[in-house]
């Protein structure tokens, strides 16, 4: 029974329409309710002439025969693609049926002018706006000719009645009736639960509903994490100045017992004792040094942030006066805005890239250019030298705290500046990055959004291409 059900409905062609096109659903429903109600229509008022009517002719035979069409348009069909052009022969036999009708029928006053309104509501949900549009237009131009050939001509009369009083109003009710009830049958689907539309709607609701409160849960989750985060970034902060702080106090009294007892045993000391004391010094000093700047890192979060407009070239220039030498060279090229962003911060981030420049690079005659560019994502500012370049297996280590591509012992440096740059850029929302091959030098840019920028240019098209004075 069940599949018999199934077969009689089309459940097959209904589902090979995909369940994201609900509206396609509707229409496919709403033409099985037009195909089948339409079907008992055709038969209920065929029969009701047949039954009522004296040689009644070809009329009720025709209603039969659209009865027959309606039917066969149905389960003709077996695609999707097909559908849209069945729509149109049902609605299209029924307007030529009731064309046909009104001749015999009654012309203007026939009852089954009553259907047009039926043909137009499922022309709009059946072809959409436009077809049903052109319906509507179909129909009043129908029911203005009908007017027409009424009035001013013998074309059309109550003939088929037998101009009988009684068999006219039987008629109308019959086809009243039937026409409220097509009405009716479209209306109660609209408005029921099978509704394919409200049935969408319905589960994207629930969906909705139940993705807000796993969000929501997800918030309160997530709310909790970013205050245990919080307080725990406080709390490393603060054991990070706390340690800082009392670790300098012993390495201080190191530091000076350290030169009691040199100057104490002044006369029994020797050279390789002497190495032993510079070394124990050296020590002292870089854990001081890393201490600071452990401390440097740890608080540039909590670091007060005062933006002011300046003039980056202006920086720039006095960051790398800082490194005048005989075997360094400097060049400042691009064009450089107004920024808005801490000076302080800035000054650092771009002397962290000098000094890792000219430091780092193995040349007889270090070359330093810093290039100031536009682009789409915001200003950035490169520092571009032609020292020995990177390895890229090791580009991400270089901006870890205390990481050092080379030993301490050969060059004395904490492994600090680039990180404490890129997490000052990041305060800005902007980045420290780094291009490099070995051999190739390095470029290292520095990023600040756009909307920190005040102006691309200070004084029209200004493009610096010079040498800094002094060096």
């Amino acid at each position: 029974m069940k599949n018999f059900f199934a077969l009689l409905t089309r459940k097959k062609l209904y589902n090979l329409i995909p369940e994201d096109q609900p509206v396609s659903r509707q229409q496919f429903v709403l033409f099985r309710i037009f195909s089948f109600t339409g079907a008992f229509v055709c038969i209920g008022v065929s029969a009701k002439m047949l039954l009522t009517i004296d040689n009644a002719g070809y009329l009720p035979w025709m209603i039969l025969a659209l009865c027959a069409v309606m039917l066969i348009n149905f389960y003709s069909i077996q695609t999707q693609a097909g559908l849209r052009k069945a729509y149109l022969i049902m609605l299209g036999s029924a307007v030529a049926l009731l064309h046909l009708v009104s001749y015999s029928c009654g012309g203007i006053r026939t009852a089954g002018t009553l259907y047009f309104g039926v043909i137009i509501l499922y022309a709009y949900m059946l072809l959409g706006r436009k077809s049903g549009k052109a319906f509507t237009i179909v129909v009043i131009t129908h029911v203005a000719y009908l007017f027409i050939v009424s009035t001013f001509t013998d074309w059309t009369s109550f003939d088929f009645f037998k101009n009988d009083i009684t068999l006219i109003n039987e008629d109308f009710l019959v086809n009243a009736i039937m026409s409220f009830f097509l009405i009716a049958v479209q209306g109660n689907y609209l408005q029921s639960n099978k509704n394919e539309v409200i049935q969408d709607l319905d589960k994207k609701r629930i969906l909705l509903e139940e993705k807000n409160r796993i969000l929501e849960e997800k918030n309160e989750l997530l709310n909790t994490y970013s205050h245990n985060l919080e307080k725990t970034n406080a709390e490393l902060r603060k054991f990070a100045s706390v340690a800082a702080h009392d670790l300098k106090a012993p390495l201080r009294a190191i530091g000076s017992l350290t030169g009691f007892i040199e100057d104490e045993e002044q006369q029994f000391k020797g050279e390789q004792t002497q190495q032993y004391f510079n070394l124990i010094k050296t020590r002292v000093n870089r854990m001081d040094q890393l201490l600071d700047a452990l401390l440097e890192y740890s608080n540039i979060s909590d670091a007060v942030i005062q933006p002011t407009y300046f003039n980056p070239e202006a920086v720039i220039h006095k960051q790398a006066l800082a490194w005048k030498s005989h075997d360094v060279e400097f060049s400042v090229s691009g064009s450089f805005p107004t920024l808005f962003i801490d000076e302080k911060h800035f000054a650092k981030v771009v002397g962290a890239l000098i000094k890792n420049a000219v430091v780092f690079n193995d040349k007889q005659i270090k070359k330093v250019v810093i290039n100031g560019r536009f682009t789409e994502t915001g200003f950035f500012v490169d520092v571009i030298d032609n020292g020995p370049g990177i390895d890229p297996a090791f580009q991400d280590k270089i901006f870890i705290i205390f990481q050092t591509l080379q030993p301490r012992d050969t060059l004395e440096t904490m492994g600090v500046g680039l990180p404490v740059s890129r997490k000052i850029a990041e305060t800005w929302n902007g980045g420290v990055t780094v291009i490099s091959r070995p051999g190739e030098g390095a470029t290292f840019s520095i990023r600040i959004p756009n909307n920190l920028v005040q102006e691309k240019l200070l004084n029209g098209e200004m493009v610096v291409e010079s040498n800094i004075p002094g060096i």
